[in-house]
Parts: C-alpha cells; structure tokens; sequence
C-alpha cells in the first residue's frame, strides 16, 4: 500500500468517526403562538398565550379575516376581505413575503394536510379558490353556493366542510379531487363549526340561535339542537359564534355575543359545566395545542382572552387591534 493510499484511507476514517460522533442536526425551533386578525386594523397580531404578550402587530391587506399556520409552522396564511387578497408571512420575520389576489371577499382559509394547497371561501363570488403554495397563484375555483363563509377539515384528512350562508347548507368537499361530494341541509343561517376528535358530531353555532346544532356527519343531517337560553333566541349579531371541542374530546365550548361569556358543555350529554366571562362581543375560539389554554378574540372590546381551561378562569387580557374576528393557535417555526 502507497503513501497516498494509505493518507486517503485516513481521511475516510476520520471522517467516518466526525460523522457519527456529531450529534444529528437540530430541529427548527418552534413555538405556539395565537395569530388574530385585527379586521379593523389591516393587521394580525402575534400573540404568546402562555405569557399573555403581543410579539408583534404585522400589516396586511385591507380588513383581514381570515388565518391559518400551515401544517409545517413555516407560513402564515392571511385573508383580506376589503381587497380580495391572500397573505403569505413569514413567522421567523413577522413580515408579508408576498400578498396574491384571489377573489372577491375572502373569508376563511384553510391549508389542505400536505401544505401544497391553501382553500380560500370567495363569499361574494360564492365559490371556493385553490391556491397552490408553490406557485402562489389560484389554479381553480369550486362552486359551493351562495355566500360560502367557514370551513373545518374533518379528522380522516380526506374531507372539507365548507358553509354556504345564502343556501344555508353545509358543504362537503373532498381534498384530493376538490369535488363536492355532498351536503347537509340546516334551515337557517350557518356560522361556526366545531367537531368531536373521533368525528362522530358536528356542531354548528347559527344565526340568531344561543346555542347550536347537532349534526350526524355520516347521515348529514340535523339531530340535536342545543339552547343556552339567556335568552334562547338573540337579535342579529348577539348569537352564540365561536365554538370549539377540546383536544380530548370531552367538552364543548361555546362563544355568545350575547352575554359575552364562554358556555361549557360535556360532548357526552351537552349538560352545561361552567361559564366564564370573556370580553364584548367575543367572536372566535381555539385550543392550545395541548388543551391547557383556550384563546377567545373579544370583537366589541378590540382584546383577546386566555382562559385556563382547567381552572375555567381568564388568565391575560391581551390588547389587540381594533375588530379582532378570526384566530388560529398552533406551533409555527421560529428560526
């Protein structure tokens, strides 16, 4: 053996033992964070639930709506209802990377499981858009009637919920193909939806109701309808909104504008738990990740809530935007 052979021999050696003394590469750093679209302020808030602190406030377009962190926590998405428009940001920056037009009102999104596609509700044009991320563009519009507004993925993955409001119907679309593939008649005027983890009830908050009704997803129809009272039937925008199942399952929580207050339910028989008092006019409700918070956005009073679910007490009244409406909580990367 020659003396270069043997120096190459040494380097592939000592780099063999570099190689597998280094420990593996370190994994993005992320954190949960509550984004909160201040409608009457053209911005979303970033907030820390657990210390009850705004990082930062990030302009958008004009009167966002809607938000959702993609599944990766690299990307949040930003509906803009005044100017038709969708924000890509960045949560590392806390900045706008690139804002696309989509349609006419935008209301709520939703990234499809995969990341590859973002669902736009278009509420005047009366369709769904499909952005693909990659390209940053619309590349199809799905008719879904009249006035579609919210949408909830279903725990299979594979299915969409989208509400039309001018049909009062729910709306089933399927991921991968991007076809409606049913509907659920509800007689009324639909607002939030919310879901048990196993799937098995569907919960729609509707208009003029303190409540909200029952749904079988596999029959798609009505079978319940749950009132609060208080009184059980609100004038126009004093109804029970956002609603919300918590991560185990085991209880319903329910926004009212009438009362200001959350109402707690258990899923198994809609008996009321407890209630607690949150800010004016509270629009939207998430979960924390892992249950322990619950995070209410207060339209009248321009305030977030953080509940701790446990103790059912408000924790942080956090200062926002003027008109904070949606919110999306979940882990986004931080670096």
């Amino acid at each position: 053996m020659n003396i270069v052979t043997q120096s190459k021999l040494l380097s592939l050696s000592i780099a063999f033992c570099v190689t597998t003394l280094l420990p593996p590469p370190a994994h993005a750093a992320k954190a949960v964070r509550a984004l909160i679209t201040n409608w009457g302020g053209d911005s979303i808030a970033v907030v820390d639930p657990v210390e009850g602190t705004v990082i930062a406030d990030i302009k958008t377009g004009l009167k966002p709506h809607g938000v959702d962190i993609a599944p990766d926590g690299k990307t949040i998405y930003v509906s803009n209802e005044g100017d038709g428009t969708l924000s890509f940001i960045d949560p590392a920056k806390n900045k706008v990377t690139a804002t696309i037009p989509v349609g006419s009102a935008p209301n709520q999104i939703i990234a499809s499981p995969n990341g590859r596609y973002v669902f736009v509700t278009l509420n005047t044009d009366g369709t769904v858009a499909v952005v693909s991320t990659a390209e940053r563009k619309v590349i199809k519009t799905v008719p879904v009637g009249r006035g579609p507004h919210i949408f909830m993925l279903r725990p299979d993955g594979k299915r969409l919920y989208v509400t039309s409001e001018g049909d009062m119907k729910l709306v089933e679309m399927d991921v991968a193909s991007w076809e409606v593939t049913g509907e659920t008649p509800l007689f009324t005027w639909p607002r939030v939806l919310a879901q048990t983890p196993d799937g098995r009830k569907v919960y729609q908050t509707i208009r003029w109701l303190n409540g909200a009704l029952v749904i079988d997803p596999e029959k798609r129809q009505v079978v319940d309808r749950i009132a609060l009272g208080e009184p059980k039937f609100a004038s126009e925008g004093k109804d029970a909104h956002g609603i919300a199942v918590t991560p185990d399952g085991k209880e319903l929580w329910i926004a009212t504008q009438t009362t200001d207050d959350v109402t707690i339910l258990s899923t198994a028989d809609h008996r009321v738990l407890g209630k607690v008092q949150v800010g004016r006019d509270p629009n939207w409700l998430e979960f924390t990740p892992d249950g322990k918070l619950a995070v209410v956005s207060n339209t009248g009073s321009g305030d977030v809530s953080v509940i701790d679910v446990a103790r059912r007490t408000v924790i942080h009244t956090v200062k926002v935007g003027p008109a904070p409406k949606r919110l999306d909580v979940g882990a986004v990367v931080m670096q």
